[in-house]
């Protein structure tokens, strides 16, 4: 499923989401004598960060990173609300469907996707409702049975006052599990989060609080015993260094609870500090780095400690210096769930080059890698996805679209490698 991320820092500098960051953004531009008056000009990147928002998942891994999301131009506009719906088709080949070292099964996938994102800002007011919805259906021509759908539908309201700022919404995610992807079989499960922020900001302080609970439940009785929920809440200080500088001190509590007793339980305080930097529009950048302390009720004899400290750490960088090229790059180190162990030890970095060829050919080439080190005595692994992709606007609402993605998991474990190929062409209509 294609998640769009963008790191943005607005000018009062709120805090970042814990997500995956994508492709940077160049300016664009249409000529809106063109355009009707239910048809205007849109702001790409003020759409694609609205997208990160709602579609965020909870999840986190390394998706696509080469792969290239046709940009916006225009939208509908009724009224005080804004529409922009998304129509995507392709054909895909896959070299291994199920990710396994042996037997491994190609075939080709017809992917139809479409989505649709509104907007509704209350005028001079500041406030805004917002609502979307993502629809990715896989069908395998070699057999029905291989075939499933993906959906995201999620929705906030955000209120804005003077030096107040409030958000609530909901998501909700109908997903294949992205974890156990090794299994010959689709895992299907379901996540419903629900989230907020409420926050205090001027020109020159912020004082914000940020809380999420992701609720994940499996469709198959074999794999409930990873049914569970999962919060986090945090408050966070900053404060303006220079002009272009903020730094920020963070302050959180994690827990993880499962409903069968057949993993622990966790509880777990988060400290950490910060810098976030933007000198717009050439660069934006931040670093976080902190501790993770969790405690586990040790029910289950998986690991041989019931307590855990780790380092905590977030890099991220955006760095567009010339309007054909932009290079993002982004480094977690933090722990996760596990569905063998009390956590695992994630290290992920993802490197992306987007490029201009000309006003109509927008290309991306990424690479990701990261390697996981389960708390148990299960196995280390390293996965690694390297990618490039090319968006063609050939007429004025449709982009014809071409992107190849290589994915690798190397470990010792014994049937636990594979790789696989995906190479797909298709179009997309945007507005």
């Amino acid at each position: 499923m294609s998640v769009f991320l963008v790191l943005a820092l607005p000018a009062l500098a709120p805090a970042q989401s814990d997500a995956t960051q994508q492709t940077p953004l160049p300016p664009t531009t249409t000529d809106a004598s063109t355009l009707s008056e239910s048809l205007t000009a849109s702001d790409a990147m003020e759409w694609e960060t609205l997208a990160d928002t709602l579609f965020i998942s909870g999840e986190r891994g390394v998706a696509d990173p080469g792969r290239v999301e046709p940009l916006p131009r225009q939208m509908f506009r009724l009224g005080p609300v804004s529409l922009l719906p998304k129509w995507d088709e392709e054909v895909m080949y896959d070299s291994n469907v199920f990710l396994t070292d042996d037997d491994e099964q190609d075939d080709f996938i017809l992917r139809s996707r479409v989505a649709l994102l509104a907007d509704w800002q209350m005028a001079s007011s500041g406030h805004r409702i917002s609502a979307g919805y993502d629809m990715l259906r896989n069908w395998f021509m070699g057999g029905e049975a291989k075939s499933f759908v993906e959906q995201l539908a999620s929705a906030q309201v955000e209120l804005n006052f003077k030096h107040v700022r409030a958000t609530v919404g909901d998501r909700y995610e109908d997903r294949t599990d992205p974890i156990l992807a090794v299994f010959t079989q689709k895992v299907e499960r379901r996540l419903n989060t629900v989230y907020g922020t409420l926050g205090w900001y001027d020109d020159s302080t912020y004082v914000e609080t940020k809380a999420q609970d992701v609720d994940t439940k499996y469709d198959d009785f074999n794999f409930e015993q990873f049914d569970r929920d999962e919060g986090y809440a945090h408050v966070e200080y900053g404060w303006r260094q220079q002009d272009e500088l903020w730094l920020f001190a963070r302050a959180g509590v994690v827990d993880r609870k499962f409903d069968e007793n057949q993993l622990n339980d966790m509880f777990g305080e988060t400290l950490s500090v910060g810098a976030r930097w933007s000198k717009s529009p050439e660069v934006d950048a931040s670093l976080r780095v902190g501790v993770k302390i969790e405690q586990f009720d040790d029910d289950v004899a998986t690991d041989g400690e019931d307590s855990a400290v780790n380092p905590d750490v977030e890099a991220r960088a955006i760095w567009w210096p010339v309007r054909r090229d932009g290079v993002d790059l982004r480094y977690v180190h933090t722990t996760e769930f596990s569905p063998v162990s009390n956590y695992e030890v994630l290290d992920r970095v993802e490197l992306g080059w987007t490029r201009l060829l000309s006003g109509r050919i927008r290309s991306r080439a990424g690479f990701g890698v990261e390697r996981v080190n389960p708390s148990s005595l299960a196995d280390t692994f390293v996965r690694y996805s390297v990618g490039a992709g090319l968006a063609w606007r050939v007429l004025e609402f449709v982009d014809v679209t071409a992107n190849w993605r290589l994915r690798i998991r190397a470990t010792s474990t014994p049937n636990g490698d594979y790789t696989d190929n995906q190479v797909s062409v298709g179009f997309a209509v945007r507005l």
